[in-house]
């Protein structure tokens, strides 16, 4: 039975859930690195002229306006209004952001959003993967780095939210190994238009068969000389996580 299940009766003769001793958390925000990607923590440090400009010559050679869809944001109309929303962290408070990286050039971003230590809950989200890394191993290597860091530093849930409406995003949180929980109804406007939120969550419990999963996927046999894999993530998943819980 997994802890979340667990549940014991008080002295009242009510069910409660079971008890948690959870170790403080101080979270370290520190740059994380892999093979083929690399997440330089957003600050006035990393946040140079010559990694504003890589960024926004990435931005201005997005072809794909429905990149910014469904994100809190619309399209950067120059680079000055780019750096003032990285430079306030995207005005998102006890957030904190990463800038990615791939062979030596910055081509995205990504946060850990929503940070609740004391519950040892924090989220990922305000993801932009540009062109240059869409439906790359680098993306999801990305995504094994930040949960990784997450549950190593002691947090027991991580969670994946999105709107409703945004079928890739959702689609790529149960890619990722996240469970789907259910969808918050008018849980927000942005934009000036409804959003339902689909919330999506990973627990401590079940990260060290979702991590064997990434890992066999992202050793070097599992991909050609040309780069592309030769199991899916989602097989390994089926391996390592599925099988398990059945």
């Amino acid at each position: 039975m997994n802890d979340h299940h667990r549940v014991h009766q008080n002295e009242y003769g009510q069910m409660v859930g079971s008890s948690v001793q959870l170790k403080p958390i101080h979270f370290l925000a520190d740059s994380l690195s892999g093979t083929h990607a690399t997440l330089q923590v957003l600050s006035t440090d990393t946040l140079t002229e010559a990694c504003l400009k890589q960024l926004w010559q990435v931005l201005k050679d997005e072809s794909d306006g429905r990149c910014w869809t469904y994100l809190p944001y619309s399209a950067f109309k120059s680079a000055a209004a780019l750096e003032t929303l990285l430079q306030h962290n995207f005005s998102m408070p006890h957030a904190i952001h990463y800038l990615i990286q791939i062979q030596h050039r910055i081509v995205g971003w990504v946060g850990l959003l929503n940070l609740r230590p004391t519950d040892g809950v924090i989220e990922i989200g305000n993801i932009y993967f540009s062109h240059q890394m869409k439906q790359s191993v680098a993306s999801t290597e990305v995504i094994y780095l930040l949960l990784n860091s997450c549950f190593e530093q002691g947090f027991r849930r991580v969670e994946w939210k999105c709107d409703d409406l945004n079928t890739p995003s959702k689609r790529a949180a149960l890619r990722f190994g996240f469970q789907y929980e259910g969808t918050f109804r008018q849980d927000r406007i942005y934009k000036a238009r409804n959003r339902n939120t689909a919330w999506f969550s990973m627990l401590d419990s079940e990260w060290p068969r979702v991590k064997a999963a990434y890992l066999a996927w992202l050793t070097i046999d599992n991909f050609d000389p040309a780069g592309q894999q030769k199991i899916k993530l989602a097989e390994f998943m089926q391996q390592y996580v599925l099988d398990e819980t059945r």
